[in-house]
């Protein structure tokens, strides 16, 4: 059974591990906290790295939740901005307020992940595959049943399904 590790099983390894990640030298850290500088070597190697990625992990979805909160509370000024403007009449107002909901409806989609605004590039409309296609085609031509069996596959995959 493999031996546990000296630091992950320390009282202080909190403490321990906030020492390496500002600097304090290992041979310090050993001696302030009674183990070996060989187990303050290993747990750096073996496990801070792992640690600070999930660290680093957590950061960012607090501030991806802080920037989630900050839209939310955006779309909902709009929204009231767009009642008071709707109760008033004021049709350039309810114009505008409309324009700013839907921009704030996208950004939260964006930010949920449910919306793909990038590049989109449409493979089966490219010239160098309808050139490549028209080869293939034409190499199977002598063979009717390969011929067939490769137009019904291109035709699956150019999203004529």
């Amino acid at each position: 059974m493999p031996r546990v590790c000296t630091i992950c099983s320390h009282e202080g390894r909190a403490a321990i591990e906030e020492a390496m990640v500002t600097g304090t030298a290992k041979r310090r850290i050993a001696s302030q906290y009674g183990v070996t500088e060989r187990a303050v070597r290993y747990h750096m190697r073996e496990h801070l790295p792992a640690l600070l990625a999930k660290a680093r992990e957590a950061e960012q979805a607090a501030r991806a939740d802080d920037l989630l909160r900050d839209v939310k509370d955006i779309r909902s000024h709009t929204i009231a901005l767009l009642m008071r403007a709707e109760q008033e009449d004021d049709r350039p107002t309810i114009l505008r307020a409309i324009r700013e909901a839907r921009e704030n409806v996208r950004l939260l989609g964006e930010l949920h992940g449910k919306l793909d605004l990038g590049p989109r590039v449409e493979l089966h409309m490219h010239p160098e595959w309808i050139e490549l296609r028209t080869v293939i085609v034409g190499a199977v031509t002598p063979f009717p049943e390969a011929r067939m069996a490769v137009l019904r596959a291109v035709r699956g995959h150019d999203g004529h399904d």
